[in-house]
Formats: structure tokens, C-alpha cells, sequence
């Protein structure tokens, strides 16, 4: 009965040590592919304009409305120099203890000095409150301390169609634009960015602001990636006839957006990873669009005169517009 219990025993602890060293070899294999993935498919150091540089490509221009004659202009070398980052965990703390002072309508304009940038950021949205009751306190902390004149606008869908974030961005910069703003920042909701020195203003060419996501270990995961936060000047947006109104559910309207910059000869830029990186907030996975890739290849087989017909022009949908405290709402109905 003895033998028979220790080969008993002998046999469970070889198939244990068996199914541990499997599960192991798994996860050493799953590590080896992520670490190449990230090798091979994305860059730490990517192209960037240099620390030196930023100022000369800055696109400084303001609503007049909100220039005080009496008052000196703001400065941005603090902002710009500073070495102060938020920990990635810190950021996703809800902000109990927020003060709205100075803010109307989702409108910011500093008091002491004349600001040089008036900014639009713009919020495509839905069914994502729990990032929402975090992103508006954060970004108008973050926002309010770089010296800008700015409003956010939050274009919130509010019907049972899949998701077209295009069409609410669309419709988002028209109000902007009519608004004033010479200066569009394409924004989603889960995104934090971390560190002070990451202005909030547009460029004179496109400028992708989240090069460094802490999801992606802070990787820009392909050298044509615009998604996440993207700053536009109004006329370029224009220019663009903005985003396709083709793509509904999740995925492919932002490299379809950098194809209709690319024809426009536009080349997107960004600042150094230090000054990029972002803390991205956890929410369940939206659905994709199974079509998503055969529609950006056919807008991409399209001719130009074809991209006119689709986008910011073409933008249809019922709109309503109620002004909040924290922010401009607008709500669509598709």
C-alpha cells in the first residue's frame, strides 16, 4: 500500500512539474514575441523636432477678442523647460478635490497675461463617464497652469449607431472653427498626458502629441500613427476636408486621416519623447469595424475630388448645444 501511494504520488508530481515547465516555456515564448514585436514594430527614440527647435515651429496665434491691451504677453519657457512628470499610476486618481475657478463654458483665458495660443480641444464620446469624471478635472489642472486660451468641447453620440469618430470630430471642428479657434487638438477621452513640458498648441505642420502611451511601454508603435491626440491649425483641418465619414465602430479613421495628410504634402511632427508621454485609462474594448481595412484601402484608391465629397463639408447630423461649466457640450444624433 506504501509503494502503491508513493508511485501515486511520484506520477501527480511529474505531471505537475511537467504542466509548470510547459506553462513556463509558454510565457518565456509570448515575452520573446512581445519584446520583438516592440523591436521590430515600434521606437523609443522616433524623429523628432529638437528641444531647440520647438519655438520656431510654434503656431502663435490667438482669438483678438481675449487680448487685454493692459497686459504684458504670457511666456512659454517654463512650460516648455520644465522636467516635471506625473506617475503614470498618479494620473488615473480622480481629483476629489478640484477648484473650477476661471473656467466658463469648458473657456480658460488667463488672467495676468495676454496668452499667444487659442486652442479647441475637441472630445469624441460616449458611454465612458468613469473616464470622463477623470480626464475633465485632470486636463483642466494640466491645462490651466500653460498659460493658453482654450475650450473644451465634448461631442458626445447619443444614438444606437456604431461609433463614428470622424463624423463627431467633423462636426466638433465646425463649431470650433465657427467659434474662432485657429487651433484644433484632436483629443480621446482616456488619454492623460503626463508631463508639464507638453505644450497645448499646434505647429506649423500637424503634430501628434501622444507618441508615448504607457499601454505601448511608451513606444510609438508605428512611425504613421496619429491617433490619440493630434493638434491641427483649422485651416489645414479645412484644407483636409477633415476626417472620413466612411468609418463606423472602432479603428483605421486615424490612418486614414494621415493618408489625406500626406496627399495635402503634410508631415506630421512631434516633440521628444520626453515631453510626449501619456498615461491611457482602462475601459472595456469598443467594437471594431470588420470593414475598417477595405475602407481605408478603397479612400485610399479614391481621387482627391472624391475626398472632397467626404469629410467636414459633408458632415451631416442632428446637433444640440448646451453650454456645462467644464466643458461645451454638443450632441449628436447620426
Amino acid at each position: 500500500m506504501a509503494f502503491s501511494t508513493g508511485k501515486i504520488l511520484r506520477s501527480y508530481l511529474q505531471k505537475k512539474i511537467k504542466k509548470y515547465t510547459i506553462g513556463s516555456i509558454f510565457s518565456l515564448f509570448v515575452l520573446a514575441v512581445t519584446v520583438n514585436l516592440f523591436s521590430c514594430y515600434g521606437t523609443y527614440n522616433y524623429q523628432h523636432v529638437s528641444g531647440e527647435a520647438i519655438h520656431s515651429v510654434l503656431y502663435k496665434e490667438v482669438i483678438s477678442a481675449i487680448l487685454n491691451k493692459d497686459r504684458a504677453n504670457c511666456t512659454y519657457d517654463d512650460v516648455l523647460q520644465s522636467t516635471h512628470t506625473i506617475h503614470t499610476w498618479d494620473a488615473r486618481k480622480t481629483y476629489v478635490d478640484f477648484d473650477a475657478k476661471g473656467i466658463e463654458k469648458g473657456t480658460f483665458t488667463p488672467e495676468h497675461c495676454n496668452p499667444l495660443f487659442s486652442v479647441a480641444i475637441l472630445v469624441t464620446y460616449r458611454n465612458r463617464q468613469k473616464q470622463l469624471d477623470i480626464f475633465l478635472p485632470y486636463m483642466h489642472n494640466f491645462l490651466r497652469r500653460q498659460n493658453i486660451h482654450y475650450k473644451i468641447y465634448l461631442i458626445e453620440q447619443q444614438d444606437l449607431k456604431p461609433f463614428n469618430k470622424g463624423l463627431l470630430y467633423n462636426l466638433g471642428a465646425r463649431a470650433a472653427i465657427a467659434d474662432g479657434f485657429p487651433c484644433l487638438i484632436l483629443h480621446d477621452v482616456d488619454l492623460l498626458p503626463l508631463d508639464a513640458s507638453n505644450l497645448y498648441a499646434c505647429t506649423t505642420q500637424p503634430r501628434h502629441l501622444s507618441a508615448s502611451i504607457d499601454k505601448f511601454r511608451f513606444v510609438l508603435i508605428y512611425d504613421w500613427l496619429v491617433g490619440g491626440v493630434l493638434a491641427v491649425r483649422s485651416e489645414q483641418y479645412e484644407r483636409l476636408n477633415g476626417f472620413s465619414n466612411k468609418f463606423w465602430g472602432w479603428g483605421a479613421e486615424d490612418d486614414d486621416l494621415n493618408n489625406r495628410m500626406e496627399a495635402q504634402d503634410m508631415k506630421v511632427i512631434r516633440f521628444p519623447p520626453s515631453m510626449s508621454r501619456y498615461a491611457m485609462l482602462r475601459h472595456a474594448q469598443s467594437e471594431m469595424n470588420p470593414a475598417r481595412f477595405a475602407q481605408l484601402a478603397a479612400n485610399r484608391a479614391q481621387p482627391s475630388a472624391a475626398r472632397a465629397q467626404d469629410g467636414l463639408r459633408d458632415a451631416r447630423a442632428s446637433v444640440r448645444r448646451t453650454d456645462q461649466r467644464l466643458f461645451t457640450l454638443l450632441v449628436v444624433t447620426l
